[in-house]
Protein backbone atom coordinates (compact mmCIF):
# COMPACT_ATOMS: atom_id res chain seq x y z
CA UNK A 1 0.00 0.00 0.00
CA UNK A 2 1.03 3.71 -0.89
CA UNK A 3 2.73 5.78 2.12
CA UNK A 4 2.25 9.49 2.37
CA UNK A 5 3.58 12.35 4.64
CA UNK A 6 1.72 15.41 5.08
CA UNK A 7 2.99 18.97 5.22
CA UNK A 8 0.50 20.32 7.48
CA UNK A 9 0.91 24.37 7.78
CA UNK A 10 -1.35 26.64 10.38
CA UNK A 11 -3.31 23.59 11.30
CA UNK A 12 -4.14 22.43 7.78
CA UNK A 13 -2.67 20.10 5.25
CA UNK A 14 -3.80 18.17 1.95
CA UNK A 15 -2.62 15.04 -0.24
CA UNK A 16 -4.70 12.85 -2.97
CA UNK A 17 -4.09 9.56 -1.42
CA UNK A 18 -5.33 6.29 -3.06
CA UNK A 19 -8.23 4.79 -1.46
CA UNK A 20 -7.48 2.39 2.07
CA UNK A 21 -7.15 2.88 5.52
CA UNK A 22 -3.72 3.65 6.76
CA UNK A 23 -2.08 4.00 10.24
CA UNK A 24 -1.18 7.85 11.18
CA UNK A 25 1.71 9.09 12.97
CA UNK A 26 3.03 12.00 13.84
CA UNK A 27 6.37 12.75 12.24
CA UNK A 28 7.33 16.41 13.38
CA UNK A 29 5.37 19.06 15.55
CA UNK A 30 7.61 21.23 17.77
CA UNK A 31 6.72 21.67 21.31
CA UNK A 32 4.00 18.48 21.14
CA UNK A 33 4.03 15.19 22.38
CA UNK A 34 3.81 13.49 18.83
CA UNK A 35 3.23 10.08 20.92
CA UNK A 36 -0.12 12.11 21.62
CA UNK A 37 -2.19 11.82 17.99
CA UNK A 38 -5.17 10.86 18.27
CA UNK A 39 -7.26 9.05 16.29
CA UNK A 40 -4.14 6.99 14.63
CA UNK A 41 -5.85 5.62 11.89
CA UNK A 42 -7.51 7.32 8.56
CA UNK A 43 -9.67 5.30 6.01
CA UNK A 44 -9.51 7.39 2.67
CA UNK A 45 -12.28 6.61 -0.04
CA UNK A 46 -12.55 7.33 -3.51
CA UNK A 47 -14.12 10.52 -2.92
CA UNK A 48 -12.61 13.53 -1.17
CA UNK A 49 -12.33 13.52 2.28
CA UNK A 50 -11.49 14.82 5.33
CA UNK A 51 -9.69 13.92 8.82
CA UNK A 52 -9.45 15.78 11.79
CA UNK A 53 -6.19 14.63 14.38
CA UNK A 54 -4.96 16.44 17.64
CA UNK A 55 -1.56 16.93 19.47
CA UNK A 56 -0.83 17.79 23.24
CA UNK A 57 1.74 20.25 23.71
CA UNK A 58 3.94 20.09 26.43
CA UNK A 59 4.79 23.78 27.51
CA UNK A 60 4.14 26.04 30.63
CA UNK A 61 3.64 29.30 30.35
CA UNK A 62 3.14 31.22 33.64
CA UNK A 63 2.04 35.09 33.70
CA UNK A 64 2.91 36.87 36.61
CA UNK A 65 0.19 40.09 36.83
CA UNK A 66 1.54 43.20 38.58
CA UNK A 67 1.51 46.89 38.72
CA UNK A 68 5.19 46.89 37.09
CA UNK A 69 4.52 44.53 34.57
CA UNK A 70 8.50 43.57 35.76
CA UNK A 71 9.84 40.94 38.11
CA UNK A 72 8.55 42.27 41.77
CA UNK A 73 5.38 44.70 41.20
CA UNK A 74 3.00 44.20 43.34
CA UNK A 75 0.53 41.26 42.15
CA UNK A 76 -3.32 41.61 41.28
CA UNK A 77 -5.18 39.11 43.20
CA UNK A 78 -7.22 37.92 40.94
CA UNK A 79 -8.53 38.08 37.49
CA UNK A 80 -8.76 35.70 34.44
CA UNK A 81 -6.52 35.74 31.01
CA UNK A 82 -7.71 33.56 27.99
CA UNK A 83 -5.57 32.30 25.10
CA UNK A 84 -6.84 34.00 21.71
CA UNK A 85 -6.18 35.17 18.10
CA UNK A 86 -4.02 37.75 16.73
CA UNK A 87 -6.83 39.77 16.84
CA UNK A 88 -8.03 38.89 20.59
CA UNK A 89 -11.39 38.09 18.99
CA UNK A 90 -11.16 34.31 18.85
CA UNK A 91 -10.99 32.39 22.00
CA UNK A 92 -9.25 29.28 22.35
CA UNK A 93 -10.12 26.99 25.32
CA UNK A 94 -10.85 28.51 28.73
CA UNK A 95 -9.87 31.64 30.82
CA UNK A 96 -7.27 30.88 33.58
CA UNK A 97 -7.51 32.68 37.04
CA UNK A 98 -4.93 34.66 38.14
CA UNK A 99 -4.10 33.64 41.81
CA UNK A 100 -4.26 35.70 44.69
CA UNK A 101 -0.33 36.16 44.22
CA UNK A 102 -0.59 37.26 40.60
CA UNK A 103 0.13 34.11 38.67
CA UNK A 104 -1.69 32.78 35.89
CA UNK A 105 -0.28 29.10 34.54
CA UNK A 106 -1.30 28.09 31.12
CA UNK A 107 0.20 24.34 30.67
CA UNK A 108 -0.15 22.29 27.83
CA UNK A 109 1.11 24.99 25.45
CA UNK A 110 2.96 24.88 22.39
CA UNK A 111 6.93 26.07 22.38
CA UNK A 112 9.65 26.81 19.75
CA UNK A 113 12.69 27.73 19.85
CA UNK A 114 15.08 30.89 19.43
CA UNK A 115 14.99 30.82 15.45
CA UNK A 116 11.56 29.89 15.15
CA UNK A 117 9.45 30.59 18.14
CA UNK A 118 5.69 29.43 18.42
CA UNK A 119 3.21 33.04 18.77
CA UNK A 120 0.71 32.87 21.28
CA UNK A 121 -2.16 35.46 21.83
CA UNK A 122 -3.69 36.48 25.46
CA UNK A 123 -6.48 38.54 26.06
CA UNK A 124 -6.81 39.29 29.68
CA UNK A 125 -10.37 39.18 30.83
CA UNK A 126 -11.06 40.81 34.38
CA UNK A 127 -8.60 42.17 37.30
CA UNK A 128 -9.31 42.89 40.86
CA UNK A 129 -11.16 46.34 42.06
CA UNK A 130 -7.41 47.93 42.58
CA UNK A 131 -6.46 47.71 39.39
CA UNK A 132 -7.13 48.30 35.70
CA UNK A 133 -7.01 45.28 33.11
CA UNK A 134 -4.14 45.09 30.30
CA UNK A 135 -5.89 46.66 27.05
CA UNK A 136 -5.00 44.83 24.00
CA UNK A 137 -3.53 41.38 22.93
CA UNK A 138 -0.61 40.13 24.90
CA UNK A 139 1.66 38.61 22.25
CA UNK A 140 4.33 35.73 23.67
CA UNK A 141 7.03 34.32 21.86
CA UNK A 142 7.01 30.77 23.73
CA UNK A 143 11.23 29.44 22.95
CA UNK A 144 11.30 26.69 25.80
CA UNK A 145 9.20 24.49 27.18
CA UNK A 146 8.90 26.62 30.33
CA UNK A 147 8.53 30.29 30.39
CA UNK A 148 7.63 33.59 32.19
CA UNK A 149 6.22 36.60 31.25
CA UNK A 150 4.85 39.72 33.04
CA UNK A 151 1.68 41.58 32.12
CA UNK A 152 0.96 45.43 33.77
CA UNK A 153 -2.18 45.85 35.59
CA UNK A 154 -1.76 49.66 36.68
CA UNK A 155 -3.19 50.40 39.86
CA UNK A 156 -6.83 52.77 39.78
CA UNK A 157 -5.90 56.25 39.84
CA UNK A 158 -8.12 58.44 42.37
CA UNK A 159 -10.69 60.77 40.43
CA UNK A 160 -12.02 63.86 42.48
CA UNK A 161 -15.22 65.50 41.58
CA UNK A 162 -16.74 69.18 42.82
CA UNK A 163 -20.42 69.37 43.04
CA UNK A 164 -21.84 72.98 43.25
CA UNK A 165 -25.21 74.62 42.59
CA UNK A 166 -26.30 75.24 38.94
CA UNK A 167 -27.91 79.13 39.98
CA UNK A 168 -25.42 80.39 42.09
CA UNK A 169 -21.53 79.85 40.85
CA UNK A 170 -19.36 78.21 43.41
CA UNK A 171 -21.98 77.36 46.01
CA UNK A 172 -20.72 74.14 46.90
CA UNK A 173 -23.32 71.26 47.93
CA UNK A 174 -23.09 70.61 51.42
CA UNK A 175 -24.41 66.73 51.32
CA UNK A 176 -24.83 64.53 48.02
CA UNK A 177 -24.53 61.76 45.94
CA UNK A 178 -23.43 60.75 42.76
CA UNK A 179 -23.48 57.55 40.49
CA UNK A 180 -21.60 56.42 38.53
CA UNK A 181 -22.23 53.44 35.93
CA UNK A 182 -19.56 51.87 33.70
CA UNK A 183 -21.01 51.09 29.73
Amino acid sequence: MASYNVTITNGTGSQSMKAGTYTVSAVSAQGYDLSSLTPTSFTATTSAGTGSFTLSATGTLTFYVNETGASGGKPVTSGTIIMTDSTGTTTYGSAVNISATGEAVFDNVPFGDAESPYILYFKQLTTDDNHNIYDGVISVNMTSSTQTEYVLNSPIAEQSFTLTDANYQGLPIANAELSFVGE
